[in-house]
């Protein structure tokens, strides 16, 4: 059986090393990504998928504002809420236990464990349940699968939860 560690291997794109690149500043670009996780430039909608993907693979967040970085420039850009959505879920069993794999809006896969956790924030006078992902990004996790994993929650003390990766994620 495949640890756990090995399918975070098989499922992550290579990793950009975004510590090693500082460049500088290079402005604000008329990139913006809605509350539904659409991408739009100078208004228009960006419809290639591939064009998006693109994008979101040099997308990071630093002191609260997100950017497209590069080795050579960094551009900030506008994004309304999250810059990614949680759409689906599946289980897969590991050596390590049972995880929760959750597919984001552009068909990447995501482990839900210590290092990409599940926490609820604030947005719009609502509690939302978000999906932590690497350089600062994060995910919402769609209102569908919220409900889901409510119908498998678990409940103690402190509230309702499911677990993935031996780890208890509480949902609200």
């Amino acid at each position: 059986m495949i640890s756990l560690n090995e399918l975070s291997k098989q499922l992550s794109e290579p990793s950009k090393p975004f510590e090693q690149w500082q460049p500088a500043h290079c402005g604000q670009l008329p990139l913006l990504i809605d509350v539904q996780g659409k991408w739009f430039y100078a208004g228009s909608e960006i419809t290639r998928q591939a064009m998006i993907k693109l994008f979101a693979s040099v997308l990071c967040r630093e002191d609260g504002q997100f950017y497209l970085k590069t080795p050579v420039e960094k551009i900030a850009i506008e994004v309304k809420d999250a810059p990614f959505i949680i759409v689906s879920w599946h289980r897969e069993s590991t050596s390590d236990g049972d995880v929760i794999c959750c597919i984001d809006n552009l068909q990447r896969t995501w482990l839900l464990s210590r290092a990409e956790p599940l926490y609820i924030n604030n947005y719009k006078g609502a509690a939302v349940p978000y999906m932590q992902l690497p350089y600062g990004c994060f995910a919402r996790v769609a209102r569908n699968v919220f409900y889901q994993w409510a119908e498998i929650a678990e409940t103690d003390e402190l509230g309702y939860f499911i677990t993935s990766a031996n780890e208890r994620f509480y949902l609200g």
